[in-house]
């Protein structure tokens, strides 16, 4: 018998180099790709940012889901201990779930970062375990190169550096989520900041909008009693015009002339904006100005600026936008508010002034939201319950007043329901009670910012900043409590306006009437009739000017009281020893 060598087919031999030349040929195609077409390495970036933000958002909500639903099976409800260890372990999913979220923020950058530090501005919405985590996003933000930002300048401007400024600073002075700015000196000799917008935002901008609304859509999926699309639509309307600093120049110089012409009819202010030289699409060229963060208290403390006037200030710089100009500044966050001692020349009554920077965030209240706002913050100060709910439903159709109280005033419904609202500041207790009931009223907060205008969306967010800024300074009880008198002058003037303009067109109409009825054979009774109105609103006149005349100088007393009480006067020490006071 004779063996036969066996001996391999030629389909196996080819076989197995079939199965490693074709992964390695489409590796090596996909590399050669990437390396040298650009449209092949921006699909292939925008999938993976895609992919990284998609990994961590569903992750996380199988991480609730399951822990929630079946991670506490083994706790008996009612149970003191296991109460605890239930609340321990939900303390332990916002934590971890907070940082899987800001993880990929910080990997993915750019818009990314801006949706983080919104997330970090909503301690009325998320539990304290978010909001901390995503802090630091408000600081920490990687700087472009300065080879993406020269290739920005030829591809935007068609001219070097060198060609537009004599000295430039490659170490960028503040880094945020959108843009960096460098110091820099113009060709004439005049010192600027150069305002650059991070090169790959334009690149990434718009998928990472698609990827941000289309999570928005899997988390309403999974929860359908969450309603987050509030927060893709503020994106994809906001983002585009912050992304333009075209408009960022327009809104600094439209703010800057509010209050130019607010110190020609006497209200004095310490706010300066940044004069612009020129802006461009992504590159804004503005006034250079030395100081420091407004929240650096050592700086404060080494000028001799006080605290209390500092906060004072703030308050009635975002009064004067919210209630009279109706033009405002919607993410005032220490990084863009700046302070220095008052430069020779300048209007500011005080011995500092604050610095307003990065006008992109913007908001256009009409006069009717105004009104209607005001009157709510008035209610609110009086611990007038009926009236905040009348005004909550008119001004945002919610039942639920409460909450949309605790919301609008970053407090607890106790301390409104009692009128300490501008007698007690919130302290660690109050807010920890805060923090733990937004996670255990998380939907119903939830439902109520889906069903708001848009507008008070922008107003809560800055209203939660402005307290957080007084807080960071140290503001002790006065200063914090005259921030709440500052606001009520500027509410009172407001419905005190709107009140004239009623009686004004009342007025109109009884002449229009009298006028008409002068002609006709019933004269008498038309005259007659006219100036009853007349009359009655004379009255009706005299009346609003008695509240509103009560309501100032009572506030002015009360503005008075704290600072007598902050510079511990003589009067103020009597007035203690006896047990009187204002406050």
């Amino acid at each position: 018998m004779v063996n036969t060598p066996v001996t391999s087919s030629p389909a196996r031999t080819r076989r197995y180099p079939r199965k490693v030349l074709l992964p390695l040929a489409c590796v090596a195609t996909a590399g050669a790709l990437y390396s040298t077409s650009d449209s092949f390495r921006h699909h292939t970036l925008a999938f993976r940012r895609a992919l990284l933000a998609a990994e961590a958002v569903i992750v996380t909500g199988y991480d609730y889901k399951f822990s929630l639903e079946y991670g506490n099976r083994d706790l008996k409800e009612g149970d003191p201990e296991d109460d605890r260890e239930r609340r321990v372990r939900r303390s332990r999913l916002h934590k971890r779930s907070a940082e899987r979220v800001m993880a990929m923020m910080r990997q993915n950058g750019g818009i990314y970062i801006k949706l983080g530090q919104h997330l970090a501005s909503l301690k009325y919405l998320l539990p304290e375990e978010w909001t901390k985590t995503m802090e630091p996003l408000q600081d920490k933000c990687l700087p472009s190169s300065l080879e993406s930002i020269q290739a920005l300048f030829l591809s935007d401007l068609g001219q070097p550096l060198s060609e537009i400024f004599s000295s430039f600073d490659v170490t960028p002075i503040g880094v945020a989520s959108l843009a960096q700015v460098h110091r820099a000196t113009l060709k004439d000799g005049c010192e600027v900041a150069v305002k650059i917008q991070h090169p790959a935002l334009g690149e990434f901008s718009e998928v990472d909008m698609k990827t941000i609304a289309a999570l928005t859509h899997f988390i309403a999926y999974a929860f359908p009693e969450f309603e987050f699309f509030w927060l893709s639509e503020e994106i994809q309307d906001n983002l585009p015009k912050e992304l333009d600093f075209r408009y960022e120049a327009r809104n600094a110089e439209r703010t800057a002339a509010n209050f130019d012409c607010a110190r020609v009819q006497g209200s004095s202010s310490a706010v300066k904006i940044p004069d612009v030289f020129w802006a461009q699409k992504r590159v804004l060229v503005m006034e250079f100005m030395n100081g420091s963060r407004i929240d650096n208290v050592e700086y404060l403390n080494a000028n001799n600026i006080k605290v209390g006037e500092v906060s004072r200030e703030m308050a009635r710089i975002f009064s004067q936008m919210i209630y009279k100009d109706g033009f405002l500044h919607c993410d005032p966050h220490p990084g863009n508010v700046m302070i220095r001692p008052t430069p020779v020349g300048s209007p500011s009554p005080f011995n500092f002034e604050i610095i307003l920077l990065d006008h992109g965030l913007y908001r256009e209240l009409s006069p009717e939201f105004r009104l209607d706002y005001a009157r709510l913050w008035t209610a609110v100060m009086d611990s007038d319950e009926e009236e905040i709910k009348r005004r909550a439903i008119a001004l945002s159709g919610i039942d639920a007043y409460e909450l949309f109280a605790c919301i609008l005033t970053g407090r607890d419904w106790d301390v409104i329901q009692d009128s300490q609202l501008t007698r007690k500041v919130r302290n660690k207790a109050e807010t920890s009670k805060i923090s733990h009931g937004a996670g255990n009223w998380l939907v119903e907060i939830a439902d109520i910012l889906a069903r708001v205008p848009r507008d008070l969306l922008l107003l809560f967010k800055t209203n939660d900043l402005l307290r957080a800024l007084d807080e960071d300074l140290g503001a002790d009880d006065g200063a914090q409590m005259g921030t709440f008198a500052v606001m009520g002058l500027y509410c009172a003037q407001v419905i005190f306006e709107a009140d004239k303009k009623e009686i004004r067109q009342t007025l109109t109409r009884a002449s229009v009437s009298t006028s008409a009825d002068s002609s006709s054979s019933s004269s008498i009774t038309g005259i007659s009739r006219s100036m009853t109105l007349m009359f009655a609103s004379v009255g009706v006149w005299c009346r609003a000017y008695c509240r509103f005349l009560l309501k100032t100088v009572s506030l002015d007393l009360f503005i008075w009281w704290i600072d007598q009480s902050q510079a511990n006067s003589v009067l103020y020490r009597v007035a203690s020893t006896l047990g009187l006071s204002v406050l």
